[in-house]
This record gives structure tokens, C-alpha cells and sequence, in this order.
């Protein structure tokens, strides 16, 4: 039975509710777990209604609806309930004649569970199909609402009363004044008028010279005067600071991540300067929405001069609009694709209120039920922001000044460049050859002196216990004889030849078990043999009995895991390996080399220079210091205060935790290393803190740590000394307190894969190979080294670009990382990530669609015309497009906006819901008319705020009268002024102008000091860090955009102005400003204070009243020698507090 349900919301929506019939829960639970989710992931993509829309639908076949699903395709029917045999799904599934998924078969288990849910009846409640582009909204009806109306000129209304009209608005508003029979106001005062005025354009109190210039022009010419007044005001760099503070609220802008953590986003704050700078040249607002939306996206980031650059800046981080919104970092994995789906909502929500005034973001779980909103617009619109993320945006400012000194620097660089090349191009080949071949002739030397008969295996011998099986003596550890039986005749030994040395083997069997490997070991003489291992996982090692590793770990067999050098004596040896394993495979690893004796490398004695100082211990340790540009031990720094000086008794092998001194510094260590031969070599080294290792001008080591002493082995690394001079510098860092080093070297073998590519035919290398055999043999070679060494010097001296980075949006950017479908947005029934249907594609709101239009138009490139254009940018023009997107609802939100912070009450009180659950237009064609105004002045907004404020009735006085009070006592049509409270930024901005120590400085990085002397807009927004004084009055938490603040009155508020250090700290600024000298009279003073905190002069009772309550204040501070600067401080602090200092007429 379908039943219909109509929720009658003036006419214009409908929607359908379709329970499930008798269905048992127990299974429409069943599909949910089971089988809804496999059809998403492995059916969807060819037989959806979202495949059908690409035209990639297969065989006719929609399985995302239950009609669909049962009709089946061009086959036959799909699924019949409770006949998985007549069922051709289930034939599919199987494979038999059909191949589905053609990804391969799925699991047994999950076929299982497909028969039965058919068996079950095949339950199912899905309706229609899977995702209804209008999910049951009336989208025609939607748009009969007036907010989605289009766009036209309304014509001026005729009115009684002409006089009063001063501009186009005040037809408007006089003709419904009229209809309900009030009386408005006559113009206020000019001192009243110029006073709102510049608190209402730029925040802050006119000074007294401005005042008195201004009122005594108003005198003689009203009209002219306050026009060029406000002119004059909209011209204010001071401007756009005060009214980017009203954007910034309505998109929840802050400069951190909100939640627990908090975490800073330093680069930010670009995007408060660029909405300062764009509403003070007064950016078309479409233009500014556009930027917003996808600045990224059409700005050229190939920037060749210092005026792209700058307004690269501010294109870029413009859509720090999409990426203001908390951003938690504390989830699981499991969690990160929900994150996703909120960060998204974040987006589309704010873009939804904030440009269009409606509440987007209801439609997520479902429809909206009260506008014409589907679910279906909801998730192609957040599709078009897909694949955004966030990141700091590095803009090069200087890009001539860059491209001078990189051609200056290529001039010189590309010459050593050209040196290296050269010698690797005529010497370095012969020198490798003739290298590869002393090599194999000293390996083939060396192996001549080894046999090394097969492998012996005998195992496995199993325990209770890892632990048990590693320390119990089986008996091949009292004897080796191959041919004896282990275990009750179970464990015999057995040859191995096919086990090849180099190679990991992994065969050994057995948990908790240990495994015998022996072999045999000819030598032609006494020598010293380096034995490579591997094992899983751990392992003893005896040769001629004699224990020589003992290494209880775990883990997988690997080449080099221990290397231990073992004496072998002339004729037979044995050698025997225990391998013990915990669980899983079981394997290991071997080689055995003969080692050289190669000439003793004369070691030079160490020279130290330093400290050098950074301001931490990071900038000390990535800083390139003089002696990493030149380490000539004839060279003195800063000025000669820091010589190399000679250190014979820095000993090896000895950690020197007392030597280095100095904070947040570096200090380095130079030697000269004579070999008379190739060698490899092994440091083990410590430090406190942080080490980096040259050697030939190559870095072999870098590792930033904090440590509390050096040690040895705390790090090891291998190195190449050549035949000749070497050169090794070594850079200690420390953080704080001592600081010291520890160093010693020793041989070693090359590393197994060199060896392993050295025992190879040369015909046989790889490219790879031959290509790591040539590197490591540079390691050798002097005069390489040598150019190398000039060229990694000269790069220490390329110029950086002069990078300014910026926080904003970019495609593929920083966001929760969850797989294959980070960037990518599907249907989600009921919200839900876990219920996906098809993947979404970028689109709009239909409802703001003009009938027979779709996403093309703006979503096709219109010089390649089967190119689709990134979502953001259809979006961006969607919004703007008047005629046919959503650009005559945008308009008339903005324009709303405007009245509303002029007024304290839009002409649609809910200036963030146009939508039919807000508020009704008390003026609806005043409205239009503004809107309609904006898009034809090109979209200027500062056109709209001087029609508003040229308008009789914005500039009339606030006088009650007797018709207004009877017929509308609320002032819904205006026909007085209200007197209204200062926002909380406004209230601190006049306080520092009163007190004179108000800093004018406009844009760049904020602050969190609460005693800034900027104005309040550059304070840094710290979601978790807000200024108490501000959030005192109201300033929002930034978690989530506003368009209306609170405004409470509280005892707290009045407490704090009375008793905040801060605030005193200001009167007695404001006392110096208006009693500077021991003559200036307290009528003055009075005077002075009044014009500087009220922009009037004060009338003869307050003159007297303020007169005496000074004197009063002087007769409490007695005999104190500054009770005159200190009574009068006390009068400032009372101005400060009066009502009408925060209070506009």
C-alpha cells in the first residue's frame, strides 16, 4: 500500500513517504548489513541509475532500486523473492553463464548471503530508484517562494509625503509609513548624524577637528556635506577593517583547527586581508564571491613580477573562505571518512548561508523538509569540492629580483656543473673499470682462500616455549655428527647444496622450535673471516665451538641483520648456526668474506670552531654555517671571534660530554683521514643533540634528536675514504645545557649489495645494478669528490625565492586520507558513509535553476565544448549568473546584509535564512529594488551602503512620537532610529582612539596579546584562545558562521569596564590627552573629554556635575602629590563607562 503524505508549507512542497509493507525488520536489516553494501561497491558502477546517466549501464539492468532489482535486465528477472534458482543474480554471482562481478568471483560467503536474502523474500526498502534527483520536492512550486523569484526593477511607489523623501529608498519605506498612518522622523542633528556615520563605515569615533570641521560645513550645507562625509568614510582604508569584521563572522573565520588540540594555522590571516583590501576597493561582489569560491583555480601561480605576486596573495587566499572551518585531528581511521563528509559539509553549509541564505546543509540525512532543497542537490554540490583540501600556498614576492640573482648564480654554478660532467663523462668510466677489476681480482684472491663445503640441516627440535626452545642445549650443540638421529629417529641431518649463500632461505619449519644448520669451512691460511646474517628469528652462532653470536629477537630473515668477524685457522673449520623460531615461516641468511688487512689509515688530530648560534635548536641545526660552505682551517668567523683551533686530545673512542659549549647552537669537528688505499669504513658515533656527517663534501648523516649525553653507537654509518687526503666535518647541535660527542671507526666489508653485484658476471648487472656500482665507486674517487664537493658548496649559496606563505584551498590537498575515495563524494543514504549509492557529480540547486537549464551551462568549457570545467569554477559562476543561476537570490541576501548591520534588523530579519522557514521581507520591493541596484552598479557594494545612508530614513533622528508608538511600538517600519549598542571589536577600537594609543596599522600578522594597541579585527582568531574581553560582549566562538550576534547586558560586562587593568591603563592614556598641563582648567578638561569620548561638547549640567565629582575624587586622594592626574583619570574611567559611549543614536 503506498500511502502519501503532504506536508502543506505554503503550497510549495511535497513529499512521500514509503514504508515497507509487512516487511519483517529482521531482514530489511539483513539487506542493510549484507547485501546493500555489496551491490554498492561491486554492482553500482554498471547498473545504477548514476551508470545509466553516464551511459555506462550494462545488459539494461538497475540493481540500486528493489523495482529494478526485481525486473531485472535484458536476461530476465533479478531477484524473485524466496527463488534464488529462478534468480539470475544469483547465477551471476556463481558465474555461470554470466561473469559479475567481471573483477572476478566473490566470496562463497557472500554469495551465501545473497541466496538468503532471496530465500528471505529478498526484502528491500528502496523505492523508485536509487537516488530521485527531486526525492519527492515540488521543485516547480518551490520556486513560486519569493526569495527564488527573478530578479527585476521594481518601480518607485508615489507617496503623500515627497518632502521627506530624500533617495529612491525612502519611497519605499514612506508608502508603508502611510498605509499604517506614522509619522516618521525629521533629520537628526549633524553632530548625531556624523557620529553615526563614522562608527557605522569604519568603526571608530570622529576626532574633535574632524567633528568640528565637518559640523560647522553641515551648518551651511546639510546635504552636501554629509554626502561628501560619507564619501569621504567609504574611502577609509579604516573602512574595510570595520566591515570585513561582518564577513568574518558570517564564515566562522578563525586561525586555528578548533577541538582539543587546537593546532595553529599561521598563514591565515592573508584571508582577513584580503577581504580588508577588497571591500576597501571595492571588489564587484561577485568577483569577491568568485574568488572565495575558487581563487586557486584562476590564479597563475607562474609569477613574473612583484604585482602578480601581491595579487596572487590575495586571489589565493581568498578561498580560505572554504577552509576557515574547524578541523579536527584527533580520529581514527575508521573515523576519517566521516571527518571528510563533515569537513565538506563545513563548506557547502557556510557557502549555503552565508551567499544564499538558506540552510544547505539540512538536506544531508534527507531532503529538507521545509525548502525545496533535495538530497540529491546536497551531495552534487558538496561533489564540487571533491578533491579541495587545504594548504600553505608559497607565492614568490619578488620574482625580478629572484630571476637576477638565479641568472647571476647559474653563471657561475652551471660551470662546475659542466666540470663534474665533464671528468664523469672522459675519466670516470676508465677509472671504474679499472676499478671493477681490482676488485674482482682481490675477491677472487680472497675467495681462493675459502671452500665452503654445503649445508648440513638438521630440525626441527621443538619446546613450550620460544624462550625455552633459544636457551635448551639440543644435542647438536654437544656434537656434530651428520650421521646421527635426533627425536626417536624423526630428525636426521640432511645436505642442502641447493642453498645458495646471498640468498635469504626461507624453509625451516617448526614454532617454538630450533633449527641446526652446519657446514664445513677449508682455509689456506689463518684469517679473519666476516660473516653476513640473517634470521628469523633468533640465532647462535659457534665456529670451532666457540660461541661467537648469541641474539634472542624477532623478525623476518633479512641480508646484513648481524655481521660478526670470526678468526678461522688454516685447514678444517666448523661452523655451526642455531636458528630458533617463534611462530609462522622460519629462514636465514649467509655470506662469508675474507677479510684484507687493509694499511692503517693515519687519523689527523680534530680542530673545533664554534659555538654558532641560531635563535632554537631547529634554526641551528638547518642553518648553513660558514664552516659548511668552506672548512679551510685558515678561515676565522664572525669577525675573528671564532678561530679553528687544534684539539690532540679529543681521543677516539671516548665520549666527550664536557668539550662543546652553547645554547640553541652548533659547533663543528674537522679531520683529515690519509689512506694509502679504498676503504670502508664504520663510525660509530653519539652526540648531544643532533649530528650531521660530510665526508668529501657528501653528507652521510643527518639526524635531528634530542639527547640529555653522547654515547657510543647511539648512531652508525658507513663511509668511503679514498687513496689520498679525506676530509670529514661533523656538525654537533645542541638544544640546551652540555653538549658533547663520541667517535671512533673501524674497518668494514662493502655492503652485501655490492658485494653480491661484484659476484656477478658484468655482462649479467642490471641498468640498476651498474648504476649502484657506479655511485659507490665515486665514493673512491678523489677527484670526483673533489668537483662534487664545489658543486654541493655553490648550491649552499642558490638564492631561495622570497616566499610568502598563505593558507588556503588546493586541489588534492591536506585532508583525512582514507584510501582510493578521499577525493571523491558519493550519495550517502541518510548520511550515512557507510550506506554509499553512486558517486555523486558536481551540480547546483535545482530549485535555482531557471526551468530548462542544467549544470552544462556553466559546467561545460565553452572553447571545448566536450571539456568539463572544474566544479568550483561552474559553482562560482552559477552563484553569480542573475538571469538564469542562483546571482538575484545572492544579490538580495548581500543587500540584506548591509541593511541589517545599518539598521540592527534586515529587511528580512533572518539574514541567513531566505528560505520559507525564515522570516517574511517587511519591504519585499525595497529589497528587490536594492538587489536589483547592486547587480546594475556592477555589483559595488559601497553604492549600496551610500544609497542607504543618503536615505532620510537612516539619517532621521531617534525621537519617539505619539503615532509610532501607538501604531507600530516595535519600529518594523522605521520611523525612528534606534539606538544601538557598539560590538564588542567597536567598544575596544574606541577605547584605544579615546585614549590616543589606537595603532593604525593596517593588514599582516595578528597577535594574541589582549594589550595590542591594533584594532581588535587583527587579533589572532585562536578557537580556544579568544579574547575575554570580547567574548564579554558577545564576539562569537567562530565554530560556526553568524550573521546576528547576541546582545546580553550583564553585570559581568559593567564590572569589567569598572575594574579591567587594561581599561584603566587606557583612562589614564585618555587623562593624559585632555589635562596635559598644570593651567589646563577643569572646564576645559570636561570639554576635552566630552568631544574626544562623545563627539559633543557637554552641556553646563554635566560641565558642573563632572566639575564636582573631580573635585571630589581630589579630596579622596588627600595629601597625594598626583591627586589632580589621578582625579582626573577617574573621570576619564567614568566617560568610559557612560551608556552613551557604546551607544549610537
Amino acid at each position: 500500500m503506498l500511502i502519501k503524505k503532504s506536508v502543506s508549507l505554503w503550497g510549495m512542497l511535497f513529499f512521500w513517504v514509503l514504508p515497507v509493507a509487512g516487511a519483517d525488520q529482521k531482514g530489511i536489516d539483513f539487506f542493510e548489513a549484507k547485501i546493500r553494501p555489496m551491490l554498492v561497491k561491486h554492482c553500482y558502477a554498471c547498473h545504477s541509475a548514476g551508470a545509466s546517466a553516464k551511459k555506462k549501464l550494462k545488459g539494461g539492468l538497475l540493481l540500486d532500486s528493489r523495482a529494478g532489482i526485481r525486473k531485472g535486465g535484458e536476461s530476465g528477472p533479478g531477484a524473485v523473492p524466496g527463488k534464488p534458482a529462478e534468480s539470475l543474480i544469483i547465477s551471476a554471482l556463481r558465474q555461470e553463464g554470466f561473469q559479475m562481478p567481471p573483477t572476478g568471483k566473490l566470496p562463497d560467503e557472500i554469495i551465501a548471503d545473497f541466496v538468503r536474502w532471496i530465500d528471505m523474500g529478498a526484502p528491500d526498502p528502496r523505492d523508485g530508484v536509487a537516488v530521485v534527483a527531486t526525492s519527492g520536492v515540488d521543485l516547480e512550486s518551490g520556486r513560486q517562494h519569493w526569495s527564488f523569484q527573478p530578479l527585476v526593477r521594481p518601480a518607485l511607489p508615489d507617496v503623500q509625503d515627497a518632502d521627506w523623501v530624500r533617495t529612491p529608498i525612502d519611497r519605499f519605506v514612506r508608502l508603508k509609513q502611510e498605509q499604517a498612518g506614522v509619522t516618521p522622523n525629521s533629520m537628526a542633528k549633524g553632530r548625531v548624524l556624523i557620529r553615526r556615520a563614522y562608527f557605522d563605515l569604519i568603526g571608530l569615533p570622529p576626532s574633535p577637528d574632524e567633528m568640528d570641521r565637518f559640523s560647522a560645513e553641515f551648518e551651511m550645507d546639510p546635504t552636501g556635506t554629509y554626502r561628501r562625509l560619507i564619501d569621504t568614510l567609504l574611502a577609509d582604508k579604516a573602512y574595510g577593517e570595520r566591515w570585513a569584521r561582518h564577513w568574518l563572522d558570517i564564515v566562522r573565520f578563525a586561525e586555528s583547527n578548533g577541538y582539543a588540540f587546537d593546532g595553529d594555522r599561521p598563514h591565515a590571516w592573508h584571508y582577513r586581508d584580503f577581504v580588508i583590501s577588497a571591500l576597501n576597493s571595492d571588489m564587484p561582489y561577485d568577483q569577491f564571491v568568485r574568488l572565495q569560491i575558487a581563487g586557486d583555480l584562476l590564479t597563475d601561480l607562474d609569477i613574473r613580477t612583484t604585482q602578480q605576486a601581491k595579487a596572487a596573495v590575495g586571489t589565493v587566499a581568498a578561498t580560505g573562505f572554504l577552509m576557515a572551518g574547524p578541523f579536527t585531528t584527533q580520529q581514527t581511521q575508521k573515523e576519517r571518512e566521516r571527518s571528510r563528509y563533515e569537513q565538506l559539509d563545513d563548506m557547502v553549509s557556510t557557502l549555503g548561508t552565508s551567499l544564499l541564505g538558506l540552510t544547505v546543509g539540512c538536506s544531508r540525512c534527507h531532503s529538507h523538509k521545509f525548502d525545496p532543497l533535495p538530497q540529491f542537490d546536497y551531495y552534487r554540490m558538496i561533489s564540487c569540492f571533491a578533491e579541495v583540501g587545504f594548504t600553505d600556498t608559497g607565492i614568490n614576492m619578488h620574482p625580478e629580483a629572484y630571476r637576477e640573482a638565479k641568472n647571476q648564480y647559474d653563471a657561475v654554478h652551471t660551470p662546475l656543473i659542466e666540470d663534474r660532467t665533464e671528468y664523469e663523462q672522459k675519466m670516470l668510466p676508465d677509472r671504474f673499470k679499472q676499478w671493477v677489476m681490482r676488485v674482482i681480482q682481490q675477491r677472487s684472491t680472497a675467495l681462493e682462500s675459502l671452500k665452503l663445503d654445503v649445508w648440513h640441516h638438521a630440525g626441527p627440535f621443538p619446546e613450550t616455549s620460544f624462550e625455552q626452545a633459544f636457551e635448551k642445549i639440543f644435542p647438536p650443540e654437544k656434537q656434530v655428527d651428520l650421521d646421527a638421529t635426533y627425536l626417536e629417529g624423526r630428525v636426521n641431518w640432511t645436505p642442502h647444496p641447493d642453498w645458495k649463500d646471498g640468498t635469504v632461505h626461507n624453509t625451516l619449519k617448526g614454532e617454538n622450535a630450533a633449527n641446526y644448520l652446519f657446514r664445513i669451512v677449508e682455509s689456506r691460511e689463518d684469517q679473519t673471516v666476516s660473516l653476513s646474517l640473517g634470521r628469523d628469528d633468533a640465532i647462535k652462532v659457534w665456529v670451532n665451538g666457540k660461541l661467537v653470536l648469541e641474539k634472542l629477537s624477532s623478525g623476518s630473515a633479512a641480508a646484513g641483520q648481524d655481521v660478526v668477524d670470526v678468526p678461522i685457522h688454516q685447514g678444517r673449520n666448523e661452523l655451526l648456526i642455531k636458528i630458533v623460531n617463534q611462530e609462522g615461516p622460519s629462514g636465514f641468511y649467509f655470506t662469508a668474506s675474507p677479510l684484507r688487512s687493509a694499511p692503517v689509515p693515519v687519523i689527523g688530530s680534530w680542530y673545533h670552531v664554534g659555538p654558532f648560534t641560531a635563535a632554537d635548536f631547529n634554526a641551528a641545526f638547518d642553518r648553513v654555517f660558514e664552516p659548511e660552505r668552506d672548512s679551510k682551517l685558515s678561515r676565522s668567523f664572525l669577525d675573528g671571534k671564532l678561530k679553528w683551533s687544534e684539539q690532540p686530545d679529543w681521543n677516539d673512542g671516548k665520549a666527550h660530554n664536557d668539550k662543546l659549549t652553547g645554547t640553541h647552537c652548533a659547533n663543528y669537528l674537522f679531520r683529515v683521514i690519509d689512506s694509502t688505499s679504498h676503504q670502508v669504513l664504520s663510525l660509530s658515533l653519539g652526540s648531544d643533540d643532533g649530528v650531521k656527517i660530510w665526508v668529501n663534501g657528501r653528507e652521510v648523516l643527518s639526524k635531528k634528536v634530542n639527547r640529555t649525553t653522547a654515547a657510543k653507537d647511539q648512531e652508525r654509518v658507513t663511509i668511503q675514504i679514498g687513496a689520498g687526503r679525506n676530509e670529514l666535518l661533523m656538525k654537533i647541535v645542541n638544544a640546551e645545557g652540555p653538549s658533547g660527542f663520541y667517535f671512533s671507526i673501524s674497518d668494514v666489508p662493502a655492503p652485501d649489495d655490492v658485494q653480491a653485484i661484484v659476484k656477478l658476471s658484468e655482462n649479467d648487472w642490471t641498468q640498476e645494478q651498474k648504476t649502484r656500482l657506479i655511485e659507490w665507486h665515486k665514493g673512491f674517487d678523489l677527484e670526483w669528490l673533489q668537483l662534487n664537493q664545489i658543486v654541493k658548496r655553490s648550491e649552499l649559496l642558490e638564492p631561495k625565492p622570497d616566499l610568502t606563505h598563505v593558507y588556503s584551498a588546493r586541489v588534492r590537498g591536506t585532508t583525512y586520507q582514507f584510501g582510493e575515495d578521499t577525493y571523491k563524494v558519493y550519495q550517502l543514504r541518510r548520511g550515512n558513509v557507510d550506506n554509499k549509492e553512486q558517486e555523486a557529480t558536481p551540480g547546483f540547486l535545482q530549485v535555482l535553476m531557471r526551468s530548462g537549464f542544467q549544470e552544462q551551462k556553466w559546467l561545460t568549457d565553452p572553447e571545448e565544448t566536450d571539456k568539463r570545467r572544474p566544479g568550483r569554477l561552474g559553482l562560482s559562476d552559477w552563484l553569480s549568473d542573475v538571469k538564469h543561476g542562483a546571482g538575484h537570490l545572492m544579490a538580495r541576501v548581500i543587500v540584506n546584509r548591509i541593511w541589517h548591520h545599518h539598521f540592527g534588523r534586515g529587511i528580512v530579519a533572518t539574514p541567513s535564512d531566505f528560505g520559507t522557514r525564515g522570516e517574511k521581507p517587511s519591504h519585499p520591493e525595497l529589497l528587490d529594488w536594492l538587489a536589483y541596484q547592486l547587480v546594475r552598479s556592477g555589483w559595488s557594494l559601497k553604492t549600496i551602503h551610500k544609497q542607504i545612508m543618503t536615505s532620510a530614513v537612516y539619517m532621521q533622528a531617534g525621537e519617539v512620537n505619539a503615532s509610532g508608538s501607538e501604531r507600530d511600538p516595535e519600529n518594523l517600519l522605521l520611523w525612528r532610529r534606534n539606538a544601538r549598542r557598539l560590538e564588542a571589536e567597536t567598544i575596544r577600537d574606541a577605547l584605544l582612539a579615546v585614549s590616543g594609543t589606537l595603532d593604525n596599522r593596517t593588514h599582516g600578522k595578528g597577535t594574541l596579546d589582549s594589550r595590542s594597541s591594533r584594532r581588535s579585527v587583527y587579533f589572532t582568531v585562536k578557537r580556544s584562545q579568544l579574547i575575554p574581553l570580547l567574548q564579554l560582549f558577545d564576539a562569537p566562538d567562530t565554530m560556526q558562521g553568524i550573521a546576528t550576534r547576541e546582545q546580553s547586558t550583564v553585570a559581568p560586562q559593567a564590572l569589567a569596564i569598572l575594574n579591567s587593568p587594561i581599561i584603566r591603563e587606557l583612562a589614564s592614556k585618555f587623562a593624559e590627552r585632555v589635562y596635559s598641563q598644570e593651567d589646563t582648567s577643569l572646564e576645559q578638561t570636561v570639554n576635552r573629554a566630552y568631544q574626544l569620548a562623545l563627539s559633543r561638547p557637554p552641556t553646563e549640567e554635566e560641565t558642573a556635575s563632572m566639575k564636582t565629582f573631580i573635585q571630589h575624587q581630589l579630596t579622596l586622594r588627600g595629601e597625594d602629590d598626583n591627586r589632580q592626574s589621578l582625579a582626573v583619570r577617574d573621570f576619564c574611567h567614568l566617560m568610559l563607562c557612560l551608556n552613551e559611549f557604546v551607544y549610537i543614536e
